[in-house]
């Protein structure tokens, strides 16, 4: 799927979500959000996902990437690349843990930054969509982002321990 197309509804997930995910990434210059509820495998850990958000990391000192989950225990058992990133580069990419919030009903987001979104509802057997050039849609899902970014709050279990 071509960066050109305005809107794709129907998006099912863990595919082709994950390959989208994947495009804004490698298209983002400043910002990659990321809101999930476990950053599942099969939608965000691919090696190509690790390494165009670790390219968008190391592209500047003014870029950002958010990861919001809601449980960690999968990720932290099982390992996970952007976990393996965030630990590696923790002033580029940050992961927190998302506290109860009555705006968010479980739906799986990725923003590229201020001007493309990726939509899953939070509803199983839903699809969800793809807008690359919307800043207007965008902005909805991003204030959304930033509302639960603001309520949510480090989880210890995602800390690197030292010995």
């Amino acid at each position: 799927m071509s960066s050109d197309d305005s809107f794709i509804s129907g998006v099912a997930y863990p595919q082709p979500f994950a390959e989208l995910a994947i495009e804004l990434a490698e298209s983002a210059s400043r910002y990659l959000h990321i809101l999930s509820p476990a950053l599942d495998h099969d939608a965000f850990g691919s090696n190509a996902l690790e390494s165009a958000i670790s390219g968008l990391a190391r592209s500047s000192q003014q870029t950002q990437v958010r990861i919001l989950i809601k449980d960690s225990r999968a990720m932290v058992s099982r390992g996970h690349p952007l976990l393996v990133l965030a630990r590696r580069m923790p002033s580029s990419v940050s992961i927190r843990k998302l506290t109860d919030h009555p705006d968010w009903h479980g739906q799986t987001l990725v923003i590229r930054d201020r001007d493309g979104v990726l939509f899953k509802p939070g509803e199983a057997n839903k699809d969800g969509f793809y807008e690359p050039d919307s800043r207007a849609s965008t902005e909805r899902h991003y204030e959304l982002f930033q509302e639960l970014w603001r309520f949510s709050e480090d989880d210890p279990n995602l800390r690197t321990l030292s010995l």
